[in-house]
């Protein structure tokens, strides 16, 4: 990464543009679209699957409206639980269904987007996606005013968003974007601080859930987090300028270019000084393991919490709301004061947050009162930092010019995950829910596990190498 006090040079031209970054003022960017869309989605999340549930019970088992009502109350409804074990086994076929529909598209995208945008720029990563999550969230409103459409047509609202990116594109255009416009001292801050914008956006939206849903019922809360949707797709296309210099216009078409995925492998995959090339994969793979676990419990843990502690909605929401917010005042606290006071590098707190996370999941699995779902939240309080620690540390380990590829690596293997964790933890929760449901806990404590594996010897190449200011150095002149 080059220095500020480099002169710039006809080989070197990022310096001229680190130095004219370091110069502005702090603005509002990616943090705004990505507050009202991740608030949107945990404003609605609960919702639709409770909605997905009673559909499944009613136009799936044929059971009847009176005997499936109670998956719809924000409260917990007199269900029996043999009933409620047949629509969850059930249901969690369709959430792996749609959540393969939901990848499969980003999940080819991906290897192309990040190399694309060196030339075409982040800003179309950003607002691609947005619009077709707001064509997405349109077509869920519709589904919820069919009483007639079963389970399975919800997979169809999905098609928009994932055809334009997903989340997948989203993220990738946003931490782009973010080590566009910062310097190497400023970067590990400011993508924290997106991520606990991310964490703010979903506890208000968390909170929200069960009130706005008593409030105006499931078809006007959809539309409102359509409506949220849309004012993030409004606000890239407006305000959001374009962080990349000379980028040049394209289009979708100008994505599927092979070339583009052969450029990306080159990069990623060259021989670079103190096992360099090992410790960016090393670290893709351990970042990507966490999204392999967010991805497999995301549609279960309400399904988990439903059968082992007989929560609904309200309780819920109500625990993803502290427990998001636990995990925004973690990350907050973490860089800005520990971090900066007891000098701890991205790397050594990323494996913090690991072993934290472990140790969370191990506390969940043998959950039996309300409190246990709480300790274990407590314990991680710095879970959320492992990821923007990471991809900091990356972006401090690679020349300017290959960090949008190195991104585009990690996205595709995260695009990937979402086509194999689902499977996996679905599978494993319908074999277990009668006698284990924590299972799934300890297949998350064993994932987390292995990432502190891979972390170490990242640690090892860097003690093997000398330090990394000098690996910086080196990959600089290479």
């Amino acid at each position: 990464m080059t220095q500020n006090d480099e002169e710039p040079t006809e080989n070197n031209p990022n310096v001229n543009m680190e130095i004219a970054v370091s110069n502005k003022r702090f603005r509002i960017t990616m943090e705004l679209p990505l507050f009202f869309t991740l608030m949107s989605v945990a404003l609605s999340g609960a919702v639709t699957r409770n909605l997905i549930l009673y559909r499944t019970c009613v136009h799936a088992l044929n059971h009847s409206e009176v005997d499936c009502e109670g998956f719809l109350f924000p409260s917990k409804a007199n269900i029996s639980q043999h009933l409620e074990e047949e629509v969850q086994k059930y249901e969690t076929l369709v959430s792996m269904v749609r959540m393969t529909f939901e990848s499969l598209a980003p999940a080819i995208l991906s290897l192309f987007l990040g190399v694309w945008s060196d030339t075409h720029g982040r800003k179309p990563l950003v607002v691609w996606p947005l619009f077709g999550m707001s064509i997405s969230g349109a077509l869920t409103v519709a589904y919820s005013m069919c009483d007639s459409l079963g389970p399975w047509w919800y997979i169809l609202t999905v098609i928009p968003m994932s055809f334009m990116g997903g989340f997948t594109s989203l993220f990738t255009g946003a931490f782009c974007y973010i080590s566009d416009i910062t310097t190497v001292d400023t970067r590990s801050f400011r993508m924290t601080l997106l991520e606990a914008v991310v964490s703010i956006g979903s506890v208000i939206g968390s909170i929200a859930s069960s009130y706005v849903l008593r409030t105006v019922g499931v078809v006007y809360l959809l539309l409102i987090t359509a409506s949220l949707q849309v004012i993030a797709y409004i606000f890239t296309v407006v305000c959001l300028k374009e962080s990349l210099p000379g980028a040049v216009q394209g289009d979708l078409l100008s994505v599927l270019d092979v070339s583009l995925i052969k450029e990306m492998i080159e990069k990623c995959f060259k021989k670079r000084p103190n096992n360099g090339r090992a410790q960016i994969l090393l670290l893709t793979f351990a970042n990507s393991f966490s999204i392999f676990i967010m991805m497999g419990l995301m549609n279960l843990e309400y399904d988990y919490t439903r059968t082992k502690l007989h929560w609904a909605i309200k309780q819920y929401t109500t625990f993803s709301a502290v427990n998001t917010t636990i995990s925004f005042v973690g990350s907050l606290i973490g860089v800005v004061l520990v971090q900066k006071l007891l000098r701890i590098t991205d790397l050594t707190f990323s494996i913090i947050a690991f072993l934290s996370s472990t140790t969370e999941y191990i506390i969940k699995t043998f959950a039996v009162t309300t409190w246990f779902m709480y300790l274990g939240a407590g314990v991680s309080l710095f879970r959320g930092l492992s990821s923007p620690l990471i991809r900091s540390m990356l972006t401090k380990m690679l020349p300017a010019d290959d960090i949008a590829k190195v991104f585009a690596l990690m996205c595709a293997i995260e695009a990937i995950v979402p086509l194999i964790s689902p499977a996996i933890y679905s599978s494993l929760y319908a074999y277990t829910i009668k006698s284990f449901p924590g299972a799934i806990y300890i297949l998350s404590s064993a994932i987390t596990g292995l990432s502190v594996i891979l972390l170490g010897f990242v640690q090892y190449f860097i003690w093997k190498g000398g330090s990394q200011e000098n690996f910086q150095r080196l990959v600089e002149e290479d």
